[in-house]
């Protein structure tokens, strides 16, 4: 009886080729399959070049004004983001946005509006 892909294999090669009898479609891992991972994209950026822009210059400007955050406020801001569904991984941005969120954390000023989200509660 077959229970895995280990099971079918020849050589540790599957069976590939134009005269072979194995089917195109058993050489891509399922979900079902051991060793399939799930990929799940990160969001995109929803904001636009003009929105970039604006949002760096009030960003740069609460920065400016107010300075930066305690060590433990960016820690809280941070890991709010991290578990934020607009947050993405890969490049550690905000889909919403468009911000670097590693630098963006540090800025003090008004939570609401650095987190365009109204995430953050300090």
């Amino acid at each position: 009886m077959i229970n895995s892909v280990e099971d079918l294999r020849s050589a540790g090669v599957l069976p590939t080729g134009p005269v072979s009898a194995w089917p195109k479609q058993r050489n891509v891992a399922g979900p079902g399959m051991r060793g399939a991972k799930e990929h799940k994209a990160d969001p995109k950026i929803k904001a636009t070049v003009a929105g970039l822009a604006r949002g760096l210059g009030k960003t740069a400007l609460q920065g400016i004004l107010n300075g930066k955050v305690s060590r433990e406020v960016r820690e809280e801001r941070y890991d709010i983001c991290k578990a934020c569904s607009a947050f993405r991984k890969q490049d550690k941005r905000c889909s919403e946005c468009g911000c670097f969120m590693e630098a963006k954390t540090f800025i003090a000023g008004d939570p609401d509006m650095l987190c365009p989200l109204k995430k953050w509660s300090r």
